[in-house]
């Protein structure tokens, strides 16, 4: 080898090692590695309990309720339980599951649909809902109908607490009246919530 490819190799393994120590790789790749993603979840169920908390009689329960509300109302809505969101917000970890359940169910005759994000670990829960839904489904009514959630949540009690919001948004939804002419695809966005002990933000819920 000659001395100019020499000074060559070693100029490569040098740039190479400062490239590995840079701080702002390792900061980079910390983060890559602790973010969350819902990739992974069979979102085509109805619900999906990651977090495993939800026993088998209320799994069953809620899965034959929101089955025969699809059914009946052409309202897709499901339940998702995690143990945390990792560095995302239980916002946006709420959006990418409801875009990626759209995709992967594509089902034309949905006209309206729901996401209810429970991070338990977190003591974060989040609802998506589709613009069509948010005349009705104001921030303060999905605040009010949440309470008797977050009271079985304080217990541990989850299937329980996700069975009691879940059957009080469905009689809710009864009562709205879908026109083909203004129902809008499912289309998840930022859903109206309650702030984390913080009137000014939005979009995220706590638990307890």
């Amino acid at each position: 080898m000659t001395r100019a490819a020499i000074i060559l190799a070693l100029s490569i393994i040098s740039a190479a090692a400062v490239s590995c120590n840079n701080p702002g790789t390792r900061q980079a790749s910390t983060i890559a590695s602790t973010t969350a993603s819902p990739s992974p979840l069979a979102t085509i169920e109805f619900v999906n309990d990651n977090a495993q908390v939800i026993d088998g009689s209320s799994k069953q329960r809620l899965e034959t309720t929101l089955a025969a509300l699809r059914e009946r109302k052409k309202i897709d809505f499901a339940v998702v339980t995690v143990p945390s969101t990792g560095a995302q917000s239980a916002r946006d970890y709420s959006l990418v599951l409801a875009r990626e359940r759209k995709t992967i169910r594509n089902d034309e005759t949905v006209i309206a649909g729901l996401l209810l994000l429970v991070a338990v670990d977190d003591r974060n829960w989040h609802i998506q809902i589709t613009r069509n839904l948010e005349a009705d489904l104001t921030e303060e009514i999905l605040t009010n109908l949440s309470a008797p959630m977050r009271d079985s949540f304080r217990q541990k009690r989850y299937g329980e607490g996700i069975i009691k919001y879940v059957n009080a948004l469905i009689a809710k939804l009864e009562q709205i009246n879908f026109s083909t002419a203004t129902a809008e695809r499912l289309s998840p966005t930022p859903s109206p919530s309650i702030g984390r002990l913080q009137p000014t933000q939005r979009f995220v819920a706590t638990c307890l």
